[in-house]
């Protein structure tokens, strides 16, 4: 039997984990927390104060088989074999499966650490979360600027999500009139791919919603309420929303050169080998591959990883399926893979009402008794698919 080392507890570590053949793997999770946090639901918990079925216990999420620890990780060997933990335990592996996903990091820009604590943020976790929330049940008008202060960041799609939502909340308690809302983003355009942002801006203007690109924040000055990018401009703000840089977990690797300047882990798009070891893989938020930082991402990448584990063929094809809440009851999905732009998928009720049950379906998810489903969805949404059919999604819509 071989013995397999998965160091993380989220979406990804805890779908591998379930699925491996109880019959040959010896399952080992290795994690800093046992709380283990549905992410997607921060939005709503910063933006509509919902407070249900945002975390349960992984230790209850995980098939009675698998071996659950609760502890930090501070080094893997991948030459060695060896995973070592805080409080000193060592555990060897046949395979070890990296799963740490990615954690904020304000102090990376000054004066993002006061702001982040005076207002909070929707990534951090439900705390800061509550925070926001808290700033926006307050808020009486005034400038609200709200927009990400790095290019990492986790689900692409939040930053446009927050600033809608914002803006209907406001619009809702009839403070829309007092209130100017600026959307600062470091790409050249409010979405990063052109096809989803043919859809996000002209939503955004209408709203009106100003909008700054190519805004990379420098510094912000929490006295003076004055976020400053690096390109000269600044922003005037009396509630700022400012979506930290991300970072890879504070782990020692050996070797150290199989993570970049991001602490992000160096992977194979395809195969997810660490660089370098053909019996060491990297799952979701944690590696460096081109494709989106979502639950769903580390979904297909911990189904690629358990059928190679298994002696099938796999190959992870970068695919990328988001949901968008564009408030108003509308939603839309980012939808694209390596090989594939992204989609311009029409906004619809049915989409907003998919991102809604997304909770419920999540933690039926981490089971793996979905997958048929998830087969059949993701065949019927292939982006090479849906290009082919677009001009007839645009009359739909």
């Amino acid at each position: 039997m071989k013995k397999v080392v998965i160091v993380g507890g989220g979406t990804g570590a805890t779908l591998l984990a379930n699925t491996l053949d109880r019959r040959r793997f010896a399952v080992t999770v290795l994690s800093n927390s046992a709380v283990h946090v549905f992410q997607p639901a921060l939005l709503y918990v910063a933006f509509k104060h919902a407070a249900a079925d945002v975390a349960r216990d992984e230790r209850r999420l995980l098939a009675r088989h698998v071996r659950f620890v609760e502890e930090p990780v501070t080094h893997i060997d991948l030459p060695g074999h060896v995973v070592t933990t805080g409080g000193g335990r060592r555990y060897d592996y046949d395979y070890v499966v990296v799963a740490t996903g990615v954690r904020t990091d304000p102090s990376q820009i000054p004066g993002l650490s006061d702001v982040n604590e005076e207002f909070g943020d929707y990534h951090t976790g439900v705390a800061q979360a509550q925070k926001v929330w808290a700033r926006l049940d307050a808020f009486r008008g005034g400038t609200i600027a709200l927009g990400q202060s790095s290019p990492i960041i986790k689900c692409p799609p939040s930053p446009v999500e927050g600033i809608l939502l914002a803006e209907e909340l406001m619009r809702g308690r009839g403070l829309r009139d007092r209130t100017r809302f600026v959307f600062f983003t470091p790409y050249p355009r409010p979405y990063p791919a052109e096809p989803m942002n043919q859809i996000v801006e002209p939503i955004l203007r209408a709203r009106g919603i100003e909008i700054m690109t190519f805004f990379d924040v420098d510094r912000i000055d929490p006295r003076a309420r004055t976020i400053f990018s690096i390109e000269g401009e600044e922003i005037r703000y009396d509630l700022a929303i400012v979506i930290p840089p991300f970072v890879g977990a504070d782990i020692a690797y050996e070797p150290a050169s199989v993570r970049d300047a991001n602490r992000l882990i160096i992977t194979d798009r395809q195969s997810l080998r660490i660089t370098g070891f053909d019996d060491a893989f990297a799952i979701g938020d944690a590696t460096n591959l081109p494709t989106s930082k979502a639950g769903v991402g580390a979904h297909l990448e911990a189904r690629v990883v358990a059928r190679i584990l298994s002696g099938e063929r796999a190959a992870f094809d970068g695919r990328t399926h988001c949901p968008v809440d564009l408030g108003g009851g509308l939603g839309t999905f980012v939808i694209g893979s390596y090989t594939a732009p992204v989609v311009k998928y029409p906004p619809g009720r049915l989409s907003h009402l998919m991102k809604a049950m997304m909770a419920r379906i999540y933690w039926l998810s981490l089971r793996g008794t979905l997958e048929p489903v998830f087969d059949w969805y993701f065949a019927r949404t292939d982006p090479h698919r849906l290009s082919r059919t677009e001009p007839a999604n645009r009359r739909a819509a």
